[in-house]
């Protein structure tokens, strides 16, 4: 994470009439992840000629809102950048699909959440803070979000709402040690966690620096406040869940995350995939994309 930036990475030039599908890899993976899909997608000659392949890459050690901000941060840049004047309808459509992770990264850009995740992270009300305005926005921007008018839809694909069962407990602390976040997200974090005192948020850490792990804990507040809202008015899901073994699918594991966390009500459409957590080069998976698109 300390040499790597959060960025967009487009595998061709950006096609002007064609609505870009954007991959968000999950813990620690990178686009590389994705790359059966995206083959076995843009060999398929009626979605080549309709969308472009988009990539997005972060240091997913950080906490959630840090990485939910630069997904946002990011978006919004490129389609800046690239239709300034707002000509292409096609970059207005926008498809988001997001593995473990990154699916709560996809959900963060498609939802409204006033001001339910600022209440369980403090006690204090937003507007009676002892922080400059710039400070206030800053606060914000991480942790009030508001749908992006160009995403059209987005796809969870194993992808925690409740929280991971692996990181609970031991697993956790364990792999706290292995992690170091770079300074500035140190500093920023310590900044954060004064203001968390005598909060639920604040509660669940105990003072500790938080990870992205410290995120997907299924004892954690605002990933519970989180997988409550749904998505925004006009913004269509789908859920791809997987689960191992030939069971209950209602009951069933990924080895990673239960059916019970990935499962939302809020989503057009929910597909079960027989298999591990890492499913998304898997051929149900990719069709099951495929029809989507």
């Amino acid at each position: 994470g300390e040499h790597m930036r959060s960025q967009l990475i487009l595998s061709q030039p950006y096609v002007p009439g064609h609505v870009p599908v954007v991959f968000v890899h999950g813990t620690f993976s990178s686009p590389i992840t994705w790359a059966e899909t995206a083959n076995s997608l843009i060999a398929d000659p009626v979605l080549r000629s309709r969308y472009q392949l988009w990539s997005f890459i972060y240091s997913s050690g950080n906490p959630l809102p840090i990485s939910v901000g630069e997904l946002r941060d990011a978006l919004k840049a490129m389609v800046q950048k690239l239709d300034p004047e707002g000509k292409d309808p096609a970059l207005r459509q926008m498809v988001i699909v997001g593995h473990s992770q990154g699916g709560l990264l996809t959900k963060c850009v498609a939802i409204e959440t006033g001001d339910r995740l600022w209440r369980v992270f403090s006690t204090q009300p937003i507007e009676e803070l002892d922080v400059s305005e710039t400070e206030r926005e800053k606060i914000r921007h991480f942790l009030f979000f508001e749908p992006l008018p160009f995403v059209s839809r987005v796809v969870f694909i194993s992808t925690p709402h409740r929280g991971s069962y692996l990181a609970s407990g031991f697993v956790r602390r364990f792999t706290r040690r292995l992690m170091s976040l770079p300074q500035t997200m140190v500093t920023r974090s310590q900044e954060a966690l004064k203001l968390t005192k005598g909060s639920e948020v604040g509660k669940f850490l105990h003072g500790k620096m938080p990870t992205s792990l410290d995120s997907m804990s299924p004892r954690n507040p605002i990933m519970l406040a989180l997988a409550d809202i749904p998505l925004a008015p006009g913004v269509k899901g789908h859920s791809i869940i997987a689960v191992k073994g030939n069971g209950d699918y209602h009951r069933g594991k990924d080895g990673v995350v239960a059916y019970q966390s990935a499962h939302v009500p809020y989503v057009e459409s929910e597909f079960i995939v027989r298999g591990p957590h890492s499913c998304q080069g898997m051929p149900p998976t990719i069709e099951e994309v495929r029809r989507i698109l």
